[in-house]
């Protein structure tokens, strides 16, 4: 079998199309936003991320990462799994932020997505700490174990489970800790900065056995094509490095995007509070 080259992409029509209708959405969204706050509007900070978390998404699933992942080598799935999981949701999440959410949707929407709207509730219920967390670790944990791991890899239905379990775990989380859309239930920062570095840890319970282990666990990735010149334990100690440079550095900049968060909550919360009660033209 031939070796995928790191130049080959797989072009996926449905992916692509679920990409761009989210970014069409979004423009659609930061265009009100930016309207209706003024000058102190969405900006950079905003377009960039969730812009950055499209490019993530594609460059997860459509490059060669993915193929080669799935047989070559442990270190690229492994890092598909890293992107799946924690850096395309925190962009994602991260270009959501107020004023985005509040004032980017129509009052129907808002009304919908607000505290006691139906999707409200939902939210609610997934990005409870109690909830986000203990679930996304799970999916960390679970999908590591290495006969899971393997499994999942040589089947598509599992390992697309795989992906979408990953993904919106991750989602649930990041929306936890960066707390996009101004609401009742208000989780102090201190809290949701300790909730950060829980996920680290539980992230640093995989990555960090893979960085130090002598033997190699995962059978899929000893008995796979050395195609890339990388041994089998190579390979494993570079995965669990990769990932825990990575979980470091998503780590301080997630930091800093919480801190970011705390100094505008007032005002993006008094816009809310007037567009659902009416107080803004009916045609905003």
């Amino acid at each position: 079998m031939h070796a995928p080259g790191w130049s080959s992409w797989t072009i996926d029509p449905g992916l692509i199309a679920v990409l761009v209708a989210a970014a069409w959405l979004y423009a659609r969204g930061y265009a009100r936003a930016k309207r209706l706050s003024g000058g102190a509007g969405p900006g950079v900070s905003h377009w960039l991320p969730y812009g950055a978390g499209l490019l993530v998404l594609a460059l997860a699933l459509m490059s060669p990462l993915d193929a080669i992942g799935d047989r070559y080598l442990l270190s690229a799935h492994m890092g598909q799994h890293l992107l799946l999981s924690d850096v395309a949701p925190a962009l994602l999440v991260l270009g959501l932020r107020a004023p985005i959410l509040p004032l980017g949707l129509p009052r129907s929407g808002l009304r919908l997505f607000a505290p006691g709207g139906r999707a409200g509730r939902v939210i609610a219920l997934v990005t409870n700490p109690w909830v986000a967390i203990p679930l996304w670790a799970a999916a960390t944990w679970v999908w590591a174990i290495p006969s899971v791991f393997d499994y999942s890899a040589g089947h598509p239905v599992v390992h697309a489970l795989e992906h979408a379990t990953l993904f919106y775990t991750g989602l649930a989380m990041w929306w936890l800790i960066v707390d996009p859309l101004p609401s009742a239930r208000r989780e102090p920062g201190a809290r949701r900065l300790a909730y950060l570095g829980f996920t680290r840890l539980a992230s640093a319970c995989v990555c960090l056995p893979l960085t130090f282990m002598t033997s190699t666990a995962y059978p899929r990735y000893v008995a796979a094509p050395r195609a890339y010149g990388i041994s089998a334990i190579t390979d494993q100690h570079l995965a669990g490095a990769g990932m825990c440079f990575l979980e470091f550095l998503i780590f301080g900049i997630a930091m800093a995007a919480v801190f970011l968060n705390f100094l505008i909550r007032d005002e993006q919360r008094a816009a809310v509070e007037d567009r659902i009660a009416g107080r803004l033209p009916a045609g905003l």
